[in-house]
């Protein structure tokens, strides 16, 4: 069964003959085919073990809805994982094993299976960093007002240390599908001319950088202190002098110009509270986007269930 675009729900629908998997089967034959990726009938079955023990006792959720649901997030992932390789995202070794405690290693798994599903998770991470949180927009106010809706018990008490904190501004040239590496890399290195040449930051950022929440204020992000950022971009953030121009910097999102306006110290109780906020913000606007995110990423997918 061949389908584009894809559209799960029919799909899966169309497949009941998919759950039953006879005992003389082998485990190992190609369930699906997502693009160039295949999902195998071993790794579903085993996802629906986990999200079957996953589930809370009681879980009004049908076997039927289980497995469907679980191919159709399998579906998905590889999507994704796939979109993110296309279009320029990078894992290195160091990441990986930096971020091992990302993914569990299950009994079945040998270290190299372990370390590629490690990576698939932070491909999968830095594409949604690029095309999905940074379309979502959190002001300072916004994490204020969060702050100030929380319990009493539930805001941070001051740690008696403080932390420096950054005032920064970027403009964004975004590598994807649409654009390849080289030509971002050329237009911010253009971007970067015209301002060093006596054009302000703030009028370039508006007409040109592609990140739409900060570019309508000049490229000015917010207060940010260590892990709210990229970190590539937080390292250029931190080693920058106060108003001095980045080089072109490449994080997973594309390449930046980066100058930093202000610094400040604060409490870093009170940071460590706002970036948990920020980060649940962001979170909470991005699930409002993924359904049409991924449904236009399903729009040129090509799906093949086998039965």
């Amino acid at each position: 069964m061949n389908v584009k675009p894809l559209a799960v729900a029919a799909l899966l629908a169309m497949t009941t003959s998919v759950w039953a998997a006879p005992a003389v089967q082998s485990v190992d034959r190609v369930l699906a085919v997502v693009d160039k990726q295949v999902i195998t009938l071993g790794e579903f079955q085993d996802a629906v073990k986990r999200n079957r023990a996953a589930l809370p006792k009681g879980s009004p959720v049908t076997d039927q809805q289980l497995q469907s649901q679980t191919l159709s997030n399998l579906v998905d992932h590889a999507l994704m994982v796939q979109m993110a390789a296309r279009t320029g995202i990078q894992v290195s070794d160091a990441e990986i094993k930096q971020n091992l405690g990302l993914v569990s290693k299950q009994a079945e798994m040998s270290d190299k299976q372990w370390q590629t599903a490690v990576r698939d998770e932070l491909l999968v991470e830095k594409l949604k960093q690029r095309d999905l949180y940074s379309k979502v927009r959190v002001s300072d106010a916004d994490i204020t007002q969060a702050i100030d809706s929380l319990p009493e018990k539930d805001k941070k008490q001051s740690s008696g240390h403080t932390v420096t904190a950054y005032y920064p501004q970027h403009i964004l040239i975004t590598v994807d599908s649409k654009t390849k590496d080289a030509d971002a890399l050329a237009k911010i290195r253009e971007l970067r001319t015209r301002i060093s040449s006596g054009e302000s930051f703030e009028s370039v950022a508006r007409a040109n950088s592609q990140d739409p929440g900060s570019a309508v204020n000049g490229g000015v992000l917010g207060w940010a202190v260590d892990g709210m950022m990229v970190p590539e971009f937080e390292n250029a953030m931190k080693s920058l002098p106060k108003g001095a121009l980045s080089e072109p910097v490449r994080s997973s999102y594309g390449y930046h110009l980066v100058r930093v306006l202000d610094t400040r110290q604060q409490d870093a109780g009170d940071a460590e509270l706002r970036a948990k906020v920020r980060k649940q913000l962001v979170e909470s606007k991005s699930e409002q986007l993924y359904g049409n995110w991924m449904n236009q990423m399903r729009q040129n997918a090509f799906v093949s269930i086998r039965q």
